[in-house]
C-alpha cells in the first residue's frame, strides 16, 4: 500500500520517523496538494542573517567536503539555521534550477511547520539525521527531489545551530550520504570548537586543526604550516614576555632548531608579508616588521587565550577553546616545545583543580585518551550516579596490564 498524505489509514507503510513526521505535518499544512516552502527573508535580510551567522565560518569546510563532491554528482547542498531557514544552497546547476520550482533556495523555511515531511524538517524536530525519498515528502510540491540532512550543533553548548542538507535524485538517500553529511558536520564543529569570538583583532587559530586560519569570522585567510609557526612563535614571544620580538638568529633556531638558517627564514618572512599585506581583510592590517622580527599590532592567537585563561584560573573558557594540540603538523623546535608547555599546563589544570565535568571533558581530548591519572581523578571526583562512570571505568580496565 503505498502512502497518501490525506489518507491517514495508508500511513502504516510508513517507517516510524516518517509517519510521526507526517502526523506533526498534518497539524500544520491545510492542504499537502498546494503546499509550497515560504520564501521567508527579503535579500537584505538574508545578507544580514548570513553575515551573522556562525555557520559562515566554516563554510569553507563544507565547500570542500561536501558541495564540490555533491555537484560533481548533480547534486546540491543546503546550509540552514535553527529555524529551518535556507541560508546557503549551493551545488549543480541544473538541480539548483529545478529546486527553485519547490522553493527550496536560500530564504525559504523548509522546517516541518512551514513545509511538512523533509529531510531538514525531520533532522530539527528530532535532532538526528533523517532520509526522505521522493514521495515521502509530506507536500507534493517536494516529491521532483529525494533528500538527506542532519543537524549542526554548537560544540561548547550542544545546541543545534543549523542544518546541512543533500538534495537531488536518488543519489541524495544513497547508503554513503548520510555518513558523507556527518563528515562535513564532524570537521566544522571541530573547526567551531577552535575559533574565538570576533573581538575585532585578527586572529590566528592554531588548536587542533591542520588549517591554520588567520583573520576574522567574516574573512579568514588559510596559512601555510610555516607561516602560522613564524606567526605564533612572534605573537607568543611578543605578547608573553618582555622581549618585544625576535632577532632572525633567535626565530630562525626556534624553527629549525639550529643556527645557520637565517637566509630561509627571510625568504619565508618576505613571502608571509607578502600574503598579510595583500590580504587586509583577514590579516587586520597586520604586518611584520624586522630588526627585530615582530608583528606591528596585537593579534589574538587561540594558543595564547588558553595559556592567558589557564592562569587566571578560567578552565571552562581555556577548554572551549582548546581543540587540541598546538600546530600538530609542525615539527618546529619552537612550535613543539610551545605545544608541550601547553598541554601540560591543562592537564596540570584539570589535575589540581578540574571539576567532574571539566575533567569529562578533558578526557575527551585525544592527547588524553591513555593518561591513566586524569581517568583515576575523574573517577574520584564523579558522583556515584554519574552517567560517565562506566565509561571510564571501561577505559581504566583496558588500560591495565594483564595479570600473569
Amino acid at each position: 500500500m503505498r502512502a497518501v498524505p490525506d489518507q491517514p489509514d495508508t500511513w502504516g507503510s510508513l517507517r516510524q520517523d516518517l509517519r510521526e513526521s507526517w502526523h506533526r505535518s498534518a497539524a500544520y499544512l491545510g492542504d499537502p496538494g498546494v503546499a509550497l516552502a515560504p520564501v521567508e527573508l527579503p535579500d537584505e535580510d538574508l545578507s544580514e542573517l548570513r553575515r551573522t551567522h556562525p555557520l559562515r565560518q566554516v563554510l569553507p569546510v563544507f565547500e570542500q567536503l561536501l558541495i564540490r563532491p555533491a555537484s560533481e554528482a548533480g547534486l546540491i547542498v543546503a546550509i540552514g539555521d535553527a529555524e529551518g531557514r535556507l541560508l546557503w544552497v549551493d551545488g549543480d546547476q541544473g538541480a539548483l534550477r529545478r529546486a527553485e520550482a519547490s522553493a527550496f533556495q536560500p530564504g525559504a523555511r523548509w522546517s516541518e511547520q512551514a513545509i511538512g515531511t523533509s529531510a531538514p524538517g525531520i533532522a530539527l524536530a528530532t535532532g538526528r539525521g533523517s532520509q526522505v525519498h521522493q514521495d515521502e515528502h509530506f507536500a507534493f510540491s517536494a516529491h521532483q527531489f529525494s533528500c538527506s540532512a542532519a543537524p549542526i550543533r554548537n560544540p561548547h553548548t550542544g545546541s543545534v545551530v543549523g542544518i546541512v542538507d543533500l538534495t537531488g535524485d536518488e543519489k541524495a538517500v544513497a547508503t554513503h550520504s548520510l555518513p558523507l553529511i556527518y563528515a562535513a558536520i564532524s570537521a566544522a564543529e571541530a573547526e567551531l570548537k577552535v575559533l574565538t569570538a570576533d573581538s575585532g583583532l585578527p586572529q590566528l587559530i592554531t588548536l587542533g586543526t591542520l588549517r591554520p586560519l588567520l583573520g576574522r569570522s567574516a574573512a579568514r585567510e588559510r596559512l601555510s604550516l610555516r607561516h602560522a609557526e613564524i606567526m605564533t612563535l612572534l605573537a607568543w614571544h611578543g605578547q608573553l614576555s618582555d622581549q618585544g620580538g625576535l632577532t632572525s638568529a633567535e626565530l630562525a633556531e626556534l624553527l629549525f632548531g639550529e643556527p645557520g638558517h637565517e637566509v630561509t627564514l627571510r625568504a619565508e618572512v618576505v613571502r608571509l608579508r607578502r600574503m598579510l599585506r595583500s590580504a587586509p581583510a583577514s590579516s587586520g592590517g597586520t604586518d611584520l616588521l624586522s630588526k627585530p622580527y615582530r608583528l606591528d599590532r596585537p593579534i589574538e592567537v587561540d594558543a595564547v587565550l588558553v595559556h592567558q585563561a589557564l592562569i587566571a584560573g578560567e578552565r571552562d573558557f581555556a577548554l572551549d577553546l582548546y581543540g587540541g594540540a598546538l600546530l600538530p603538523a609542525s615539527e618546529a623546535p619552537g612550535v613543539a616545545e610551545l605545544r608541550r608547555q601547553l598541554s601540560v599546563e591543562l592537564r596540570e589544570a584539570m589535575l589540581a583543580d578540574g571539576t567532574p565535568e571539566q575533567l569529562w571533558r578533558y578526557l575527551q581530548l585525544s592527547e588524553a585518551a591513555e593518561d591513566e591519572e586524569a581517568v583515576y581523578t575523574a573517577l574520584r571526583v564523579l558522583p556515584a550516579d554519574s552517567p560517565q562512570r562506566s565509561s571510564l571505568v571501561a577505559r581504566a580496565t583496558v588500560m591495565q596490564p594483564p595479570c600473569d
